[in-house]
């Protein structure tokens, strides 16, 4: 798409006076961006994925019962980053600082989750005191892997030295990064500790979600969410698949509490790996964005 062709509405194919760039609140940046990725590769089409599907969806929320998409969501043409991962992630970090220094909410589409590196250096050129709150499947705590430390499985190991990190769902990581947990008591709330409390009412907020948001020791949050962080029978379209993962309505709870709770300034959802003739996936994904969207909205 060229752009004289961008439609600042596309995600959730929005009328133009709620897609304006000018009164949006929330901006939506698509980074096709996939250079490392190591086992299923695609992450590339998952932002287009992400927008195509949005447009199926229902924009009223029957949970908290409005439109948020009326308080303004603009999407920004493709950022597609070219060069080394080093380069491409400084463009990512230069492109996100640009757009959160207008005082936008940046949700980002990804695209692999080194991307996340880039992202987050960005917004904290613009904000201080900031923690990252991971949901992935993977702890993502390697020095390297492949020969690279900019690796999509590295993408944490690259901010814990600079930045305060939660990891909610994991279930996949190496010793050292368990060791590197331990030494550094970066609180992680495991997937198998999650599952345990389950089914719990919707009115009820369980232990482990109270203690995940308590660990949080700043007021401003950037989210990252690794799409694999679900569980594969409901997100089989990631590179990466992970048994024993979060569902829907313990995702939708726990967003909900985490934005009440403390002030995300930002955010991306990363490694959507699209399937030929599997849509699902691809709308879960749409859902979750708007999910977070629309309580950045109304925050």
């Amino acid at each position: 798409m060229s752009a004289q062709e961008h439609n600042p509405g596309a995600f959730l194919d929005l009328p133009p006076e709620f897609a304006d760039r000018t009164r949006a609140r929330v901006f939506v940046l698509p980074i096709p961006y996939e250079a490392t990725t190591t086992w299923v590769k695609g992450t590339a089409c998952g932002p287009a994925a992400i927008i195509d599907a949005s447009h199926h969806a229902e924009t009223y929320d029957e949970i908290a019962r409005d439109e948020p998409f009326r308080g303004g969501i603009h999407t920004l043409p493709p950022l597609a980053p070219a060069g080394e991962p080093a380069e491409a992630l400084e463009d990512i970090r230069r492109a996100v600082a640009d757009l959160a220094s207008q005082e936008k909410f940046v949700l980002s589409l990804g695209g692999e989750h080194a991307l996340t590196i880039g992202a987050v250096r960005g917004v904290a050129d613009v904000v201080d005191d900031l923690t990252v709150v991971q949901i992935d499947a993977h702890a993502d705590l390697r020095d390297e892997y492949e020969g690279s430390p900019l690796n999509h499985a590295c993408v944490m190991r690259r901010l814990v030295d600079n930045f305060p990190i939660v990891q909610v769902g994991v279930r996949s990581l190496t010793v050292d990064g368990a060791r590197l947990i331990e030494e550094r008591g970066i609180p992680v709330f495991f997937a198998e500790r999650i599952a345990s409390t389950c089914p719990f009412k919707r009115e009820e907020i369980p232990v482990w979600m109270n203690e995940a948001i308590e660990a949080i020791p700043t007021r401003r949050v950037y989210l990252t969410f690794d799409i694999d962080a679900f569980d594969p029978s409901i997100m089989p379209a990631v590179g990466t698949p992970e048994p024993g993962g979060l569902h829907w309505y313990q995702v939708l709870t726990f967003l909900r509490t985490l934005f009440e709770r403390r002030d995300v300034v930002a955010a991306d959802i990363v490694e959507l790996c699209p399937i030929d003739g599997m849509v699902a996936p691809d709308f879960l994904a749409a859902r979750l964005a708007y999910a977070i969207a629309g309580h950045a909205l109304r925050a």
